[in-house]
C-alpha cells in the first residue's frame, strides 16, 4: 500500500506538497503531478519510460522556447514567487482571461523543481507582460503574477 505522499517511482516520502500542482522528485528526478485532495502524485509518463532531469540549482526552473524562469514556494508567506529578469513577482490568482499580446512562447524543455502550473515537456508555455504584471498561461491554467517589494537575493539566495 502507497503512503500519503509518497513517489510512485522510487516510494520516497516527499511530504505534504498540496501547494504545488507539479514537481520532480528530488530523489529519482521523476515528474510528478500533484493531486491534493488523494495526497498522492502521478507520473508523468514519457514514450519510453518517465522523465529523469538534472537537478538544477534552483527551487524551481523552468525552460521553454529560449526562455528561462525560477519558481519558488515560501511555506512561511504562503506564497509563490517567479524571478524573471533579475525581477521578483507575487502569484496574486488566477485568471480565466486575458487581453494582452504574447511576449513569449515556447515549447517546455527542462523542468525541476515546484510549479504552481502544470507544464510538462512539450507542452507549451506562454507569456503576456504588462508594466509591474506577468501572465502565465499553460495548457490548464492562467496565472497572474504581481510585481513584488522583496529582494530576488532574499527570496532565491541559492541561484543569485
Amino acid at each position: 500500500m502507497r503512503l500519503a505522499w509518497q513517489c510512485p517511482t522510487c516510494y520516497a516520502e516527499l511530504g505534504d506538497k498540496s501547494y504545488a500542482k507539479m514537481l520532480t522528485c528530488p530523489y529519482c528526478g521523476s515528474l510528478l503531478i500533484v493531486n491534493a485532495k488523494d495526497k498522492k502524485f502521478y507520473r508523468v509518463p514519457k514514450e519510453n519510460g518517465w522523465y529523469y532531469f538534472r537537478k538544477a540549482n534552483s527551487p524551481g526552473y523552468i525552460r521553454f522556447g529560449n526562455y528561462e524562469e525560477h519558481y519558488k514556494y515560501d511555506k512561511n508567506d504562503k506564497k509563490w514567487y517567479l524571478l524573471k529578469n533579475g525581477k521578483v513577482f507575487e502569484l496574486s490568482g488566477k485568471l480565466k482571461s486575458f487581453g494582452k499580446s504574447i511576449v513569449e512562447e515556447g515549447e517546455v524543455s527542462y523542468v525541476w523543481g515546484e510549479f504552481p502550473f502544470v507544464a510538462p515537456p512539450k507542452s507549451t508555455l506562454k507569456t503576456a507582460i504588462e508594466e509591474d504584471k506577468i501572465i502565465k498561461i499553460s495548457s490548464r491554467a492562467i496565472l497572474l503574477f504581481l510585481e513584488s517589494n522583496k529582494e530576488a537575493s532574499d527570496i532565491f539566495p541559492e541561484i543569485l
